[in-house]
């Protein structure tokens, strides 16, 4: 195993997630990518009009403006900067990378990068009204590699 991806948003599970990355990387000699998805990079807008065509509602995609990139870039660095801090005292094979996207198919898009293993943490959401599915779930049925998930 030459190559892990961890997908990191730096909450507990996630941080569950790079520690046992880091166990396997030291035991098979790996190298180590940490991946954190700030975001999307557009905003899916829906008006209340409603289409006479079809009675549906209008949606509209607008780029996210650059103040809010720029305030999610900054998060992102903040939770990566203190995770670099203290894994570098322990793995120096390791690098970080900040993506925008949708988290699942940015992290199978990196994954795509010929990395032999992800690690990621698994964070159920329990909710009669979102049916978003979860990010790990979705990594899991679309990766390219083989996936441990972490609870």
């Amino acid at each position: 195993m030459k190559k892990i991806l961890v997908a990191f948003d730096g909450l507990e599970e996630s941080k569950k997630a790079l520690s046992i990355a880091l166990k396997l990387a030291k035991f098979f000699d790996s190298h180590v990518t940490v991946l954190n998805v700030a975001g999307q990079s557009i905003v899916p807008m829906v008006s209340s009009s409603i289409s006479s065509q079809t009675g549906e509602s209008q949606g509209v995609i607008y780029p996210l403006p650059e103040h809010m990139r720029d305030l999610m870039v900054k998060e992102a660095m903040k939770v990566l900067s203190e995770t670099r801090e203290d894994v570098e005292k322990t793995w120096n094979k390791i690098d970080f990378a900040i993506v925008f996207g949708d988290a699942a198919s940015e992290i199978v898009k990196e994954a795509k990068k010929d990395y032999d293993l992800i690690v990621i943490g698994y964070r159920s959401i329990h909710s009669p009204i979102l049916s978003l599915g979860n990010v790990a779930e979705k990594v899991v049925k679309n990766a390219p590699c083989s996936v441990l998930v972490i609870r």
